[in-house]
């Protein structure tokens, strides 16, 4: 519980240290760009993250196209978000689903806003739609997106699955965009938090995040489902997942 209660400490003593920033980019939004608006939260979960020792070893940056994507990540931890943003060298966006919990805490909902990211209502189709057409926007003006398609952490919604199913139609963001998909697969991070609400047990562990090759099928066959693409995709998160399991059990034999 001890790393738990550090980095709760933090979140509180670490966002209201970027106030002075948070005024400043609110008060002059034409005078600061994008990347220095995300530097501010990068370096925070990179700091969060290292107080609790939690490492992460990343791969496959080189892969990532110079062009605005969307990151599609699977989801089996609390700590996820903080991994994402450690982890991309660019500005993103995240897509987060709109709850009371996340939405409305102070000094992070102002932060969100600022990196753009968006809402999604995922019991009214009609708001979630909107949602989808406004990160596809973020992504025509120049600004990468994020998504975790599973719409929940994997262990709560299929306990048995490597990732769990996808909610296909968050795709479509990339489809409306026009732009790549780069799958990014968080490994091992299932169990470095216990507990399903703000409050758990955090456990130090090393964790790879890898990038893996874009994807660039809907761009080439516009017709195809989305729901196909989101098997693919997660096919090859499974595999990669897999891989490396089998590598740590071997090490550890």
């Amino acid at each position: 519980m001890f790393n738990y209660i550090k980095f709760a400490i933090y979140q509180l003593i670490g966002f209201l240290g970027t106030l002075p920033k948070l005024l400043k980019y609110k008060n002059n939004p034409d005078k600061y760009s994008s990347n220095e608006h995300f530097n501010v939260l990068k370096s925070h979960a990179l700091k969060s993250l290292k107080l609790v020792d939690i490492d992460v070893n990343i791969l496959g940056k080189e892969k990532i196209p110079n062009e605005p994507v969307l990151f599609v990540v699977n989801h089996s931890s609390m700590l996820d978000s903080f991994i994402l943003v450690s982890s991309v060298d660019r500005p993103i966006g995240c897509v987060i689903a709109d709850e009371p919990v996340w939405k409305n805490i102070p000094i992070l909902r102002d932060w969100t806003k600022l990196i753009k990211c968006v809402y999604i209502n995922r019991n009214n189709n009609r708001e979630g739609i909107k949602s989808i057409i406004q990160a596809s926007k973020n992504i025509t003006l120049g600004h990468s997106m994020a998504i975790f398609p599973e719409g929940d952490l994997t262990w709560v919604k299929e306990p048995n699955s490597l990732v769990s199913t996808f909610r296909s139609g968050a795709l479509k963001i990339a489809y409306k965009a026009n732009c790549p998909i780069v799958p990014l697969v968080i490994k091992n991070s299932n169990g470095i938090y216990d507990g399903y609400e703000p409050i758990g047990k955090i456990h130090s562990k090393s964790i790879e995040v890898e990038f893996l090759d874009p994807i660039y099928k809907h761009i080439d066959n516009t017709k195809l489902k989305s729901s196909i693409l989101a098997d693919h995709i997660k096919n090859k998160m499974e595999d990669k997942i897999l891989e490396f399991n089998y590598k740590e059990e071997k090490s550890m034999a």
